[in-house]
């Protein structure tokens, strides 16, 4: 019964709920993201991508948020930054991945792994751990990318 509960109280938390809205929204984005480089360049996909992203950027600067980093604010902006150069060269990799032959059902599996370096970086930087079955899960992830590609 404790495990029942357990198991519903991480279903319907606010970080799962807000984790499967952003995986439905980079799996449509990932559609999305084959159907456009297939009629314009990777390189103007990027530069499309970012235009989009203002209206998200005039909205969180006048969130009530934004003020609230105080005197961590140099350090989060260079993070925020870094962020921002390696999402964007990622993406314009992944346009390029599209646009050069790859197949959508391939490329953004794929490119799904991603979580794997952020797993093993936050094992090694942060000094996070990982359970047993959670490496089962990260070992099926692995074998379900090469089922896919094959």
């Amino acid at each position: 019964m404790r495990l029942m509960q357990y198991r519903k109280s991480v279903l319907t938390a606010p970080w799962m709920l807000l984790s499967i809205l952003t995986v439905l929204l980079w799996g449509a984005w990932g559609l999305e993201s084959k159907i456009i480089v297939d009629r314009i360049s990777p390189w103007m996909n990027q530069v499309l991508f970012s235009i989009g992203l203002i209206p998200l950027v005039l909205f969180m600067l006048f969130s009530k948020n934004l003020r609230r980093s105080g005197d961590r604010k140099t350090r989060g902006a260079s993070y925020g930054l870094l962020t921002g150069i390696l999402g964007g060269t990622g993406n314009i990799a992944l346009y390029l991945a599209l646009g050069t032959g790859g197949k959508a059902s391939v490329v953004v599996p794929i490119v799904g792994l991603a979580p794997l370096i952020t797993i093993v970086l936050a094992l090694l930087i942060l000094k996070e751990s990982i359970n047993r079955l959670q490496m089962v899960g990260l070992g099926l992830a692995l074998v379900s990318i090469f089922l896919l590609s094959i």
